[in-house]
């Protein structure tokens, strides 16, 4: 059972700034309602009421509605019309498709005489517009109206159904006798309800096949919308574990991290992991002349400048763009303080160059023992590539050094005082 709650009116109310009180008009059709309630209370000034396609028994709770114009009730499960007196602005009614019979739905139409400015009415779809003279019987007792099931009344209809009137009441009479029905007390339609409770009794069977069967009627809607509603529920419960799941399926897959506003704190002692919480792809590798390491990472072209931050530290680089964190572990020690940022204008890459440490002893006087650039031994030319959030440089694990002898004659002779005397002064 739906019911009609004050976030459910607020919500259809969007286009009147979620305001009830001025609320006119409002679409609740196909929430699985079953009772219509609050609209006397929370919305008095409603002129126009859609609630086609739910599981209403009984019109009821609309009396404090004067304004109320158009109400269309259409594919429900309503036997009789009723409560509608005090809807003074009633002008359009829509019925279509409920179950309102000739033997006291159509004697429950009296009750609209009361209602002035009715003037449309549509009940195709109901048991009643089976039966012989539906039409005339319904224009004689409702003269007032101007349509009915979309056609015209004609004036020579009017004054043809107001003299057929008389004979089609005692006829209509007659076969409500004759079925052991009182007219008088199915006229009533004061108190009228299909079901008051919540528990309906089922109304099918089990044919010879072993199949259920049940009768067209208001409780058979009910109980197939209820039994389809506890059927996606139950799905629902099971594909929300399934969401959980990993791509293997074999464990649980970790929230998705709300954006980051700065760099999370690295303490001194614990391991550093690598994250590519963008999902970006990058490259990190050595430059061409292996003096320092290079750092690409394609951001996009519209990302702007300023919502990128980087933080280059002597053994790990990080960059914060759109609230995700890419933190990667560096092969070999950098200088920090000579790290260069440049972006593309054209593709968007931004490449973050951070000279290394060893490569600035590279021609320094003070020994003449062979100067070691650091570069690692399992990468193929001291490159690391990485795509989506897979990063060539795993965990905290970083790749073995070893030093790579550079020659250093030039730095060993000009430390020696070793001079070209053959140039002429300056």
């Amino acid at each position: 059972m739906a019911p009609i709650t004050e976030a459910l009116l607020v919500r259809r109310a969007e286009h009147n700034d979620g305001r009830l009180a001025t609320l006119q008009e409002v679409a609740l059709h196909q929430q699985g309602i079953e009772r219509i309630e609050l609209l006397n209370q929370l919305c008095r000034r409603l002129r126009i009421l859609y609630l086609q396609n739910n599981l209403i028994c009984k019109i009821e709770r609309l009396n404090r509605l004067k304004e109320l114009e158009v109400l269309n009730l259409a594919v429900n499960n309503i036997q009789r019309v009723q409560n509608l007196q005090r809807c003074e602005s009633l002008r359009c009614l829509d019925l279509s498709v409920n179950f309102i019979d000739y033997r006291a739905g159509l004697l429950s139409l009296r009750s609209l005489q009361e209602n002035e400015h009715l003037e449309e009415l549509h009940l195709l779809g109901n048991p009643c517009t089976r039966w012989p003279g539906y039409r005339p019987y319904v224009v004689g007792t409702l003269p007032r109206l101007r349509r009915l099931d979309g056609e015209p009344v004609l004036p020579s209809e009017r004054i043809s159904a107001a003299q057929q009137l008389p004979t089609l009441e005692a006829r209509l009479r007659e076969e409500l006798l004759a079925e052991g029905i009182d007219p008088d007390a199915a006229a009533q339609v004061e108190d009228d309800s299909l079901l008051d409770a919540e528990q309906i009794p089922e109304t099918g069977y089990m044919d010879e096949t072993g199949q259920l069967r049940r009768p067209w009627c208001p409780a058979t809607r009910i109980l197939d919308h209820r039994e389809a509603a506890a059927e996606a529920a139950a799905a629902e419960e099971k594909r929300r574990p399934a969401q959980t799941l990993g791509g293997d399926g074999l464990g649980l897959e970790a929230p998705e991290p709300p954006p980051r506003i700065c760099f999370p704190e690295v303490k001194e002692g614990e391991p550093l992991y690598q994250k590519n919480e963008g999902k970006w792809e990058f490259t990190l590798q050595e430059s061409a002349d292996g003096h320092s390491l290079q750092l690409d990472v394609a951001l996009g072209r519209y990302l702007d400048t300023s919502a990128i931050q980087a933080d280059v530290q002597p053994s790990y680089v990080r960059l914060l763009a759109r609230g995700r964190l890419l933190q990667l572990a560096l092969p070999a020690e950098v200088r920090p303080d000579a790290a260069v940022a440049q972006r593309s204008k054209t593709t968007g890459n931004l490449l973050v160059t951070m000279p290394l440490a060893a490569a600035s002893a590279v021609g320094t006087p003070g020994g003449s023992a062979p100067v070691g650039v650091l570069r690692p031994e399992n990468a193929a030319g001291g490159k690391a590539s990485g795509r989506g959030s897979k990063a060539a440089v795993r965990g905290a694990e970083v790749p073995e050094l070893v030093p790579a002898l550079v020659s250093t004659a030039a730095a060993a002779g000009a430390a020696a005082g070793n001079d070209d005397d053959d140039l002429p002064p300056l």
